[in-house]
């Protein structure tokens, strides 16, 4: 499934990191769900006998769910697979290897805010008679010190 929806899934994470704000990755995520639900679905019309023989053999072949007694079964649904659907199993550590991607969608545009600007200009904005604290201290008072102790 993961190589299925690898274009999906790439561009959703792309995006993801790129805008901090998860509204705007609704859209992306959205086709990823969409593509993982149309990969399930073909998986079931097309390999349901290989699937549940598979999911079986996993269930009951140990109590940890380990795949070294089902191989076979996941050969049987890997043939199916590529037969059915055209889609090989990758080999080990694809997923563990670089790939770069290269998004469709431009990137967005880096907002960079001058925070002393912004609060002096509400520090200016209060009133003359607003009452400012004058017992503050630094931040490195307030640390503990072992010698003042």
């Amino acid at each position: 499934m993961a190589k299925h929806c690898e274009k999906e899934a790439n561009e959703f994470m792309l995006r993801r990191k790129e805008s901090e704000d998860p509204r705007a990755v609704l859209k992306e995520g959205a086709a990823l769900t969409a593509c993982g639900v149309n990969f399930l679905q073909s998986l079931k019309r097309s390999c349901l006998p290989q699937t549940q023989k598979l999911a079986e053999c996993v269930d009951q072949g140990s109590a940890k769910l380990y795949m070294s007694k089902c191989h076979n079964d996941q050969k049987e649904l890997d043939a199916c697979v590529e037969a059915n659907m055209n889609l090989t199993r990758p080999k080990l550590g694809y997923f563990s290897k670089l790939h770069v991607y290269d998004s469709a969608t431009p990137a967005p545009e880096v907002k960079l805010r001058d925070y002393k600007a912004e609060a002096a200009k509400v520090l200016n904005e209060l009133p003359a008679e607003y009452h400012l604290r004058k017992d503050y201290r630094k931040y490195n008072d307030w640390r503990y010190n072992i010698t003042e102790s």
